[in-house]
Protein backbone atom coordinates (compact mmCIF):
# COMPACT_ATOMS: atom_id res chain seq x y z
CA UNK A 1 0.00 0.00 0.00
CA UNK A 2 2.52 2.60 0.98
CA UNK A 3 4.65 1.58 -2.51
CA UNK A 4 1.66 2.83 -4.17
CA UNK A 5 2.26 6.35 -2.86
CA UNK A 6 5.98 6.82 -2.90
CA UNK A 7 5.76 6.76 -6.59
CA UNK A 8 4.44 10.44 -5.83
CA UNK A 9 7.04 11.85 -4.12
CA UNK A 10 8.61 12.05 -7.02
CA UNK A 11 6.08 14.76 -8.70
CA UNK A 12 6.64 16.43 -5.19
CA UNK A 13 10.11 16.83 -5.52
CA UNK A 14 9.89 18.51 -8.93
CA UNK A 15 7.08 20.91 -7.60
CA UNK A 16 9.40 22.01 -4.90
CA UNK A 17 12.36 22.52 -7.04
CA UNK A 18 9.93 24.24 -9.63
CA UNK A 19 8.83 26.75 -6.43
CA UNK A 20 12.56 28.27 -6.21
CA UNK A 21 12.55 30.34 -9.10
CA UNK A 22 10.33 32.49 -6.67
CA UNK A 23 11.97 35.65 -4.66
CA UNK A 24 14.17 35.50 -2.35
CA UNK A 25 15.95 32.73 -4.08
CA UNK A 26 15.46 33.46 -7.79
CA UNK A 27 16.63 30.61 -9.27
CA UNK A 28 14.80 30.55 -11.89
CA UNK A 29 17.14 27.84 -14.00
CA UNK A 30 15.84 25.04 -11.60
CA UNK A 31 12.58 25.94 -12.23
CA UNK A 32 13.51 25.81 -15.70
CA UNK A 33 14.69 22.22 -15.52
CA UNK A 34 11.73 21.05 -12.92
CA UNK A 35 9.19 22.01 -15.75
CA UNK A 36 11.66 19.88 -18.65
CA UNK A 37 11.61 16.88 -15.61
CA UNK A 38 7.93 17.16 -15.17
CA UNK A 39 7.49 16.40 -18.38
CA UNK A 40 9.53 13.42 -19.19
CA UNK A 41 8.17 11.76 -16.43
CA UNK A 42 4.76 12.83 -17.07
CA UNK A 43 4.38 10.85 -20.23
CA UNK A 44 5.34 7.70 -18.38
CA UNK A 45 1.51 8.08 -16.93
CA UNK A 46 -1.15 6.68 -19.51
CA UNK A 47 -3.76 6.16 -16.99
CA UNK A 48 -6.34 9.51 -16.95
CA UNK A 49 -6.48 9.51 -13.20
CA UNK A 50 -2.62 8.77 -13.01
CA UNK A 51 -2.05 12.00 -15.02
CA UNK A 52 -4.09 13.73 -12.71
CA UNK A 53 -2.69 12.39 -9.84
CA UNK A 54 0.48 13.50 -10.99
CA UNK A 55 -0.49 16.86 -11.42
CA UNK A 56 -1.69 17.38 -7.83
CA UNK A 57 1.27 16.08 -6.30
CA UNK A 58 3.74 18.54 -8.50
CA UNK A 59 1.23 21.56 -6.93
CA UNK A 60 1.64 19.79 -4.02
CA UNK A 61 5.01 20.38 -3.97
CA UNK A 62 4.89 23.53 -5.75
CA UNK A 63 2.59 25.47 -3.10
CA UNK A 64 4.03 24.25 0.22
CA UNK A 65 7.08 25.76 -0.66
CA UNK A 66 5.99 28.92 -2.37
CA UNK A 67 2.84 29.57 -0.13
CA UNK A 68 5.02 28.80 3.16
CA UNK A 69 4.64 32.51 4.30
CA UNK A 70 0.42 31.73 4.36
CA UNK A 71 1.49 30.82 8.42
CA UNK A 72 3.14 34.09 9.07
CA UNK A 73 -0.63 35.74 9.92
CA UNK A 74 -0.97 32.73 12.45
CA UNK A 75 2.54 33.90 14.32
CA UNK A 76 1.33 37.38 15.36
CA UNK A 77 -1.04 36.45 18.43
CA UNK A 78 1.27 33.02 18.31
CA UNK A 79 -0.56 31.95 21.88
CA UNK A 80 -4.29 32.20 20.26
CA UNK A 81 -3.65 31.50 16.68
CA UNK A 82 -0.47 29.39 15.70
CA UNK A 83 -1.79 26.12 16.02
CA UNK A 84 -3.80 26.88 12.93
CA UNK A 85 -1.00 27.26 11.09
CA UNK A 86 0.14 23.88 9.91
CA UNK A 87 -3.45 23.47 9.14
CA UNK A 88 -3.43 26.61 6.95
CA UNK A 89 -0.41 25.61 4.95
CA UNK A 90 -1.65 22.30 4.13
CA UNK A 91 -5.23 23.33 3.28
CA UNK A 92 -4.42 26.15 0.98
CA UNK A 93 -2.08 24.13 -1.11
CA UNK A 94 -4.54 21.18 -1.38
CA UNK A 95 -7.27 23.61 -2.33
CA UNK A 96 -4.59 25.34 -5.27
CA UNK A 97 -3.39 21.88 -6.12
CA UNK A 98 -6.92 20.75 -6.70
CA UNK A 99 -7.63 23.44 -9.35
CA UNK A 100 -4.23 21.78 -11.59
CA UNK A 101 -5.83 18.22 -10.26
CA UNK A 102 -9.13 18.99 -11.96
CA UNK A 103 -8.16 20.95 -15.02
CA UNK A 104 -5.44 18.19 -16.51
CA UNK A 105 -8.44 15.79 -15.88
CA UNK A 106 -10.09 17.31 -17.74
CA UNK A 107 -7.58 17.57 -20.69
CA UNK A 108 -5.66 13.78 -19.62
CA UNK A 109 -7.56 12.59 -22.91
CA UNK A 110 -5.36 14.35 -25.02
CA UNK A 111 -2.35 12.65 -23.54
CA UNK A 112 -0.26 12.95 -20.57
CA UNK A 113 2.00 15.88 -21.96
CA UNK A 114 -0.89 18.37 -22.97
CA UNK A 115 -2.84 17.42 -19.74
CA UNK A 116 0.03 18.62 -18.17
CA UNK A 117 0.28 21.85 -20.09
CA UNK A 118 -3.24 22.70 -20.40
CA UNK A 119 -4.31 21.82 -17.17
CA UNK A 120 -1.97 23.90 -15.48
CA UNK A 121 -2.36 26.76 -17.64
CA UNK A 122 -6.15 27.18 -17.60
CA UNK A 123 -6.13 26.12 -13.77
CA UNK A 124 -3.93 29.09 -12.83
CA UNK A 125 -6.35 31.44 -15.23
CA UNK A 126 -9.34 29.74 -13.68
CA UNK A 127 -7.30 30.85 -9.88
CA UNK A 128 -7.15 33.97 -10.78
CA UNK A 129 -11.14 34.70 -10.26
CA UNK A 130 -12.75 32.33 -8.49
CA UNK A 131 -14.17 33.45 -5.21
CA UNK A 132 -12.36 36.30 -6.35
CA UNK A 133 -9.33 34.72 -6.73
CA UNK A 134 -5.61 33.81 -5.51
CA UNK A 135 -3.34 34.25 -8.50
CA UNK A 136 -0.30 34.36 -6.49
CA UNK A 137 2.55 31.88 -7.17
CA UNK A 138 1.75 32.24 -10.49
CA UNK A 139 4.02 29.88 -13.07
CA UNK A 140 5.24 32.98 -14.90
CA UNK A 141 6.65 34.97 -11.45
CA UNK A 142 9.19 31.73 -11.56
CA UNK A 143 10.82 33.91 -14.41
CA UNK A 144 10.52 37.69 -13.64
CA UNK A 145 14.24 37.51 -12.20
CA UNK A 146 15.38 36.53 -15.68
CA UNK A 147 15.29 38.17 -19.34
CA UNK A 148 12.88 35.65 -19.82
CA UNK A 149 9.99 37.45 -17.54
CA UNK A 150 10.41 40.72 -20.17
CA UNK A 151 8.57 38.50 -22.34
CA UNK A 152 5.43 39.15 -19.93
CA UNK A 153 4.85 42.87 -21.55
CA UNK A 154 3.73 39.92 -24.83
CA UNK A 155 1.73 37.09 -23.03
CA UNK A 156 0.93 38.40 -20.11
CA UNK A 157 1.06 36.24 -16.95
CA UNK A 158 -1.07 33.21 -17.76
CA UNK A 159 -0.27 33.92 -21.53
CA UNK A 160 3.60 33.16 -20.10
CA UNK A 161 2.87 29.72 -18.87
CA UNK A 162 1.19 28.82 -21.69
CA UNK A 163 4.60 29.48 -23.72
CA UNK A 164 7.25 28.79 -21.25
CA UNK A 165 5.49 24.82 -21.01
CA UNK A 166 4.51 24.85 -24.78
CA UNK A 167 8.66 25.75 -25.54
CA UNK A 168 9.42 22.69 -23.34
CA UNK A 169 7.07 20.32 -24.92
CA UNK A 170 7.95 21.15 -28.39
CA UNK A 171 12.10 21.11 -27.92
CA UNK A 172 11.87 17.73 -26.10
CA UNK A 173 9.85 16.39 -28.84
CA UNK A 174 12.34 17.15 -31.35
CA UNK A 175 14.94 15.92 -29.76
CA UNK A 176 12.83 12.58 -29.05
CA UNK A 177 11.99 12.76 -32.99
CA UNK A 178 16.15 13.57 -33.34
CA UNK A 179 14.89 15.93 -35.18
CA UNK A 180 18.50 18.36 -34.78
CA UNK A 181 18.46 20.55 -37.12
CA UNK A 182 14.70 22.23 -35.65
CA UNK A 183 15.70 21.56 -32.84
CA UNK A 184 18.47 24.11 -33.53
CA UNK A 185 16.08 26.54 -34.90
CA UNK A 186 13.96 26.58 -32.30
CA UNK A 187 17.22 27.00 -29.61
CA UNK A 188 18.48 29.95 -31.82
CA UNK A 189 14.50 31.49 -31.36
CA UNK A 190 15.00 31.15 -27.65
CA UNK A 191 18.49 32.52 -27.73
CA UNK A 192 17.07 35.66 -29.73
CA UNK A 193 14.00 35.80 -27.40
CA UNK A 194 16.57 35.49 -24.26
CA UNK A 195 18.74 38.37 -25.80
CA UNK A 196 16.18 41.04 -26.32
CA UNK A 197 14.54 39.97 -22.40
CA UNK A 198 18.46 40.85 -21.83
CA UNK A 199 18.43 43.89 -23.66
CA UNK A 200 15.04 44.99 -22.35
CA UNK A 201 16.02 44.62 -18.72
CA UNK A 202 19.02 46.08 -18.69
CA UNK A 203 18.28 49.17 -20.60
CA UNK A 204 18.96 52.55 -18.90
CA UNK A 205 16.19 53.93 -16.76
CA UNK A 206 15.01 57.67 -17.70
CA UNK A 207 12.88 59.77 -15.56
CA UNK A 208 10.65 62.45 -15.25
CA UNK A 209 10.84 65.84 -13.85
CA UNK A 210 8.84 64.56 -10.96
CA UNK A 211 9.84 63.29 -7.21
CA UNK A 212 8.06 61.66 -4.70
CA UNK A 213 8.79 60.56 -1.17
CA UNK A 214 8.15 57.22 -0.07
CA UNK A 215 8.21 56.96 3.95
CA UNK A 216 8.81 53.72 5.71
CA UNK A 217 7.91 53.99 9.83
CA UNK A 218 8.68 50.11 10.41
CA UNK A 219 5.75 49.25 12.93
CA UNK A 220 5.75 45.60 13.25
CA UNK A 221 2.27 44.37 13.15
CA UNK A 222 1.56 42.91 16.80
CA UNK A 223 2.65 47.09 17.83
CA UNK A 224 1.06 48.83 15.21
CA UNK A 225 -2.52 48.86 17.12
CA UNK A 226 -1.00 49.50 19.78
CA UNK A 227 -2.42 52.78 22.31
CA UNK A 228 1.20 53.61 23.01
CA UNK A 229 3.05 52.83 20.08
CA UNK A 230 0.62 53.77 17.22
CA UNK A 231 1.09 57.44 17.77
CA UNK A 232 5.26 56.87 18.02
CA UNK A 233 4.65 55.74 14.70
CA UNK A 234 2.85 58.41 13.19
CA UNK A 235 5.22 60.59 14.49
CA UNK A 236 8.45 58.91 12.56
CA UNK A 237 5.61 59.67 9.23
CA UNK A 238 5.42 62.45 9.88
CA UNK A 239 9.04 63.74 10.73
CA UNK A 240 10.25 62.32 7.47
CA UNK A 241 7.61 64.38 5.72
CA UNK A 242 9.03 67.49 7.40
CA UNK A 243 12.59 66.44 6.57
CA UNK A 244 11.36 66.26 3.16
CA UNK A 245 12.55 68.18 0.31
CA UNK A 246 10.07 69.93 -2.03
CA UNK A 247 8.65 66.70 -3.82
CA UNK A 248 5.79 66.10 -6.09
CA UNK A 249 3.74 63.61 -3.76
CA UNK A 250 4.50 62.34 -0.74
CA UNK A 251 3.40 58.61 -0.07
CA UNK A 252 2.70 56.69 3.48
CA UNK A 253 1.80 52.71 3.87
CA UNK A 254 -1.63 51.26 4.07
CA UNK A 255 -2.95 51.78 7.46
CA UNK A 256 -1.17 54.57 8.24
CA UNK A 257 -2.83 56.63 10.40
CA UNK A 258 -4.19 54.33 13.55
CA UNK A 259 -7.90 56.67 13.94
CA UNK A 260 -10.37 56.27 11.20
CA UNK A 261 -10.72 59.05 8.77
CA UNK A 262 -14.27 60.09 10.03
CA UNK A 263 -12.29 60.57 13.62
CA UNK A 264 -9.10 62.01 12.90
CA UNK A 265 -9.13 65.80 12.61
CA UNK A 266 -6.04 66.23 14.67
CA UNK A 267 -3.85 63.67 12.96
CA UNK A 268 -5.02 65.01 9.48
CA UNK A 269 -4.26 68.37 10.78
CA UNK A 270 -0.74 67.57 11.81
CA UNK A 271 -0.26 65.82 8.01
CA UNK A 272 -1.21 69.29 6.38
CA UNK A 273 1.52 70.88 8.75
CA UNK A 274 4.08 68.78 7.85
CA UNK A 275 3.44 68.19 4.43
CA UNK A 276 3.62 72.31 3.75
CA UNK A 277 1.11 72.30 0.82
CA UNK A 278 2.28 69.00 -1.15
CA UNK A 279 -0.08 66.50 -1.20
CA UNK A 280 0.42 63.18 0.75
CA UNK A 281 -0.81 59.37 0.22
CA UNK A 282 -1.66 57.52 3.11
CA UNK A 283 -3.73 54.57 3.94
CA UNK A 284 -6.89 54.89 6.28
CA UNK A 285 -10.23 52.97 7.51
CA UNK A 286 -13.09 54.92 7.17
CA UNK A 287 -16.56 54.78 7.85
CA UNK A 288 -18.54 55.19 5.10
CA UNK A 289 -22.08 57.24 4.41
CA UNK A 290 -23.83 54.07 5.53
CA UNK A 291 -21.91 53.24 8.63
CA UNK A 292 -19.76 50.52 6.07
CA UNK A 293 -15.98 49.85 7.12
CA UNK A 294 -13.89 50.43 4.23
CA UNK A 295 -10.18 50.32 3.86
CA UNK A 296 -9.05 53.65 1.76
CA UNK A 297 -6.08 55.47 0.31
CA UNK A 298 -6.92 58.85 1.01
CA UNK A 299 -4.85 61.95 -1.25
CA UNK A 300 -4.54 65.03 0.98
CA UNK A 301 -3.66 67.97 -0.88
CA UNK A 302 -4.54 70.63 1.77
CA UNK A 303 -7.53 73.07 2.36
CA UNK A 304 -9.08 70.00 3.23
CA UNK A 305 -9.50 68.86 -0.36
CA UNK A 306 -9.30 64.81 -0.38
CA UNK A 307 -9.59 62.17 -2.86
CA UNK A 308 -10.63 59.05 -1.84
CA UNK A 309 -10.09 55.18 -3.67
CA UNK A 310 -11.78 52.27 -1.58
CA UNK A 311 -10.27 48.85 -1.72
CA UNK A 312 -12.16 47.03 -4.30
CA UNK A 313 -10.48 43.59 -3.32
CA UNK A 314 -10.57 42.02 -0.20
CA UNK A 315 -8.84 39.40 1.23
CA UNK A 316 -10.95 36.35 1.66
CA UNK A 317 -11.12 35.09 5.26
CA UNK A 318 -9.13 38.09 6.27
CA UNK A 319 -11.00 41.43 5.16
CA UNK A 320 -14.63 40.06 4.49
CA UNK A 321 -16.22 36.02 4.83
CA UNK A 322 -17.02 34.92 1.82
CA UNK A 323 -20.53 32.81 0.79
CA UNK A 324 -21.30 34.90 4.31
CA UNK A 325 -25.18 34.46 2.51
CA UNK A 326 -25.06 31.27 1.83
CA UNK A 327 -23.90 30.53 5.46
CA UNK A 328 -26.57 32.51 6.87
CA UNK A 329 -29.14 30.27 5.17
CA UNK A 330 -27.23 27.21 6.31
CA UNK A 331 -28.01 28.61 9.85
CA UNK A 332 -24.45 30.01 10.82
CA UNK A 333 -25.70 33.19 11.22
CA UNK A 334 -23.71 33.59 14.77
CA UNK A 335 -20.28 33.22 12.55
CA UNK A 336 -21.50 35.38 10.22
CA UNK A 337 -22.26 38.17 12.53
CA UNK A 338 -18.91 37.24 15.06
CA UNK A 339 -17.62 38.68 11.45
CA UNK A 340 -18.42 41.97 12.28
CA UNK A 341 -15.12 43.57 11.03
CA UNK A 342 -15.94 42.95 7.49
CA UNK A 343 -14.89 45.69 4.85
CA UNK A 344 -16.95 46.66 2.25
CA UNK A 345 -15.54 46.60 -1.38
CA UNK A 346 -15.05 49.97 -3.22
CA UNK A 347 -16.13 50.39 -6.74
CA UNK A 348 -13.68 49.06 -8.93
CA UNK A 349 -10.20 50.74 -10.64
CA UNK A 350 -9.81 54.17 -10.25
CA UNK A 351 -7.14 56.95 -11.58
CA UNK A 352 -5.91 59.62 -8.97
CA UNK A 353 -5.35 63.27 -10.15
CA UNK A 354 -2.19 64.68 -8.00
CA UNK A 355 -1.83 67.44 -10.72
CA UNK A 356 -2.80 66.95 -14.50
CA UNK A 357 0.10 65.79 -15.69
CA UNK A 358 0.85 63.35 -12.98
CA UNK A 359 -1.97 60.75 -12.37
CA UNK A 360 -1.43 57.44 -10.47
CA UNK A 361 -3.39 53.94 -10.50
CA UNK A 362 -4.05 53.04 -6.45
CA UNK A 363 -4.06 49.90 -5.20
CA UNK A 364 -3.63 48.89 -2.06
CA UNK A 365 -2.06 45.40 -0.74
CA UNK A 366 -3.61 42.47 -1.99
CA UNK A 367 -4.89 43.98 -5.18
CA UNK A 368 -1.62 44.14 -7.01
CA UNK A 369 -1.80 40.27 -7.46
CA UNK A 370 -4.90 40.69 -10.30
CA UNK A 371 -2.94 41.73 -13.67
CA UNK A 372 -6.81 42.68 -14.74
CA UNK A 373 -7.40 45.45 -12.34
CA UNK A 374 -4.36 47.45 -14.33
CA UNK A 375 -6.23 47.45 -17.75
CA UNK A 376 -10.05 48.51 -16.07
CA UNK A 377 -9.18 52.40 -15.73
CA UNK A 378 -10.93 54.50 -18.11
CA UNK A 379 -7.58 55.85 -19.40
CA UNK A 380 -3.67 55.00 -18.62
CA UNK A 381 -1.65 56.68 -15.13
CA UNK A 382 1.38 57.72 -15.49
CA UNK A 383 2.21 55.15 -12.58
CA UNK A 384 1.15 52.73 -10.55
CA UNK A 385 1.11 53.11 -6.83
CA UNK A 386 0.59 50.86 -4.12
CA UNK A 387 0.30 51.41 0.00
CA UNK A 388 0.78 48.00 1.77
CA UNK A 389 1.47 46.60 4.64
CA UNK A 390 3.86 43.07 4.54
CA UNK A 391 4.01 43.00 8.29
CA UNK A 392 1.77 40.06 7.74
CA UNK A 393 3.68 38.36 5.64
CA UNK A 394 7.54 37.47 7.94
CA UNK A 395 10.50 37.73 7.01
CA UNK A 396 11.50 35.45 4.24
CA UNK A 397 9.39 34.62 1.28
CA UNK A 398 6.12 36.79 1.77
CA UNK A 399 7.33 40.24 1.37
CA UNK A 400 9.42 39.44 -1.26
CA UNK A 401 7.33 37.69 -3.12
CA UNK A 402 5.16 40.41 -2.78
CA UNK A 403 7.56 42.78 -4.77
CA UNK A 404 8.05 40.52 -7.12
CA UNK A 405 4.84 40.45 -8.31
CA UNK A 406 4.94 44.22 -8.66
CA UNK A 407 7.86 43.78 -10.95
CA UNK A 408 5.46 42.12 -12.85
CA UNK A 409 3.08 44.05 -12.98
CA UNK A 410 5.30 46.86 -14.19
CA UNK A 411 6.84 44.49 -17.04
CA UNK A 412 3.26 43.84 -18.10
CA UNK A 413 1.80 47.19 -18.47
CA UNK A 414 4.93 49.11 -19.21
CA UNK A 415 4.36 51.84 -16.24
CA UNK A 416 6.81 52.58 -12.94
CA UNK A 417 5.56 51.17 -10.15
CA UNK A 418 5.97 53.17 -6.38
CA UNK A 419 4.91 50.96 -3.35
CA UNK A 420 4.83 52.26 0.21
CA UNK A 421 4.92 49.35 2.75
CA UNK A 422 4.68 49.44 6.53
CA UNK A 423 7.66 47.50 7.27
CA UNK A 424 9.09 47.21 3.65
CA UNK A 425 10.23 46.60 1.14
CA UNK A 426 9.35 49.91 0.17
CA UNK A 427 10.56 50.81 -3.87
CA UNK A 428 10.13 52.14 -6.64
CA UNK A 429 10.21 50.28 -10.02
CA UNK A 430 11.17 51.31 -13.04
CA UNK A 431 8.79 49.91 -16.31
CA UNK A 432 10.45 47.03 -16.83
CA UNK A 433 10.82 45.67 -13.95
CA UNK A 434 14.20 47.33 -12.64
CA UNK A 435 14.17 48.29 -8.94
CA UNK A 436 15.45 51.84 -8.77
CA UNK A 437 15.50 52.01 -5.27
CA UNK A 438 14.65 50.72 -2.10
CA UNK A 439 14.57 50.57 1.53
CA UNK A 440 15.01 47.00 3.08
CA UNK A 441 12.68 45.35 5.35
CA UNK A 442 11.82 46.03 8.83
CA UNK A 443 13.72 49.40 8.45
CA UNK A 444 13.00 52.76 9.83
CA UNK A 445 13.12 55.51 6.76
CA UNK A 446 12.07 57.52 3.26
CA UNK A 447 13.39 57.21 0.13
CA UNK A 448 13.21 60.37 -2.21
CA UNK A 449 13.95 59.93 -5.89
CA UNK A 450 12.84 60.85 -9.27
CA UNK A 451 9.39 59.11 -10.84
CA UNK A 452 10.71 56.55 -13.62
CA UNK A 453 9.28 57.27 -17.21
CA UNK A 454 6.38 54.94 -18.42
CA UNK A 455 7.18 52.51 -21.82
CA UNK A 456 4.72 53.03 -24.38
CA UNK A 457 1.42 50.65 -23.95
CA UNK A 458 2.71 47.24 -24.18
CA UNK A 459 1.10 44.23 -26.06
CA UNK A 460 0.03 43.10 -23.24
CA UNK A 461 -1.88 46.11 -21.63
CA UNK A 462 -3.67 46.31 -25.04
CA UNK A 463 -4.39 43.01 -25.52
CA UNK A 464 -5.30 41.76 -22.24
CA UNK A 465 -6.10 37.91 -21.76
CA UNK A 466 -7.04 37.93 -24.87
CA UNK A 467 -3.38 36.62 -25.96
CA UNK A 468 -3.95 33.95 -22.88
CA UNK A 469 -7.35 32.51 -25.07
CA UNK A 470 -5.99 32.90 -28.66
CA UNK A 471 -2.54 30.44 -27.33
CA UNK A 472 -5.21 28.25 -25.78
CA UNK A 473 -7.36 27.59 -28.85
CA UNK A 474 -4.82 27.64 -31.57
CA UNK A 475 -2.86 24.41 -29.26
CA UNK A 476 -5.90 23.24 -29.34
CA UNK A 477 -6.40 23.23 -33.30
CA UNK A 478 -2.65 21.91 -33.54
CA UNK A 479 -3.37 18.69 -31.29
CA UNK A 480 -6.44 18.36 -33.38
CA UNK A 481 -4.56 18.41 -36.88
CA UNK A 482 -1.78 16.46 -35.68
CA UNK A 483 -1.99 13.97 -32.85
CA UNK A 484 1.89 13.40 -32.51
CA UNK A 485 2.81 16.54 -30.29
CA UNK A 486 2.67 14.73 -27.03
Amino acid sequence: MISKYVVYLKPVSFGAFLSLGHAPLNLWFLSLAAIFLSILEIAKQRDRSKIALFTFFLGMGYFILTLNWIVEPFFVDFISHAWIAPFAIFFISIVMSLFWYIFSLIFAPLGARWALLMGVATAEYFRSFFLTGFPWGTIASLFVSSPLGQLLAIFGPFGFGVFIFTIAIYLIYLIEAKNFSATLIVMLFLSSLFFWGWQRQNQLVQFTDKTILLVQPNAPQIEKWDEKLAPVFFDRMIKATLEANKVDLIVWPESAIYQPLNFADELLGAIDKASAGVPVAFGALRFDENENLRNSLILQKGDDKQLIYDKSILVPFGEYLPVSSVLSNLGLRALVNSYGSSFTQGHGADLIEVEPDLRFQPLICYEAIFPSILRATSSRPDFILQITNDAWFGRFSGPYQHLQILKMRAIETGLPVARSANTGISAVISANGTIVDSLPLETEGSLELGLPKAFQPTIYYNWGESIFYIMILSLLLVHIINKRYY
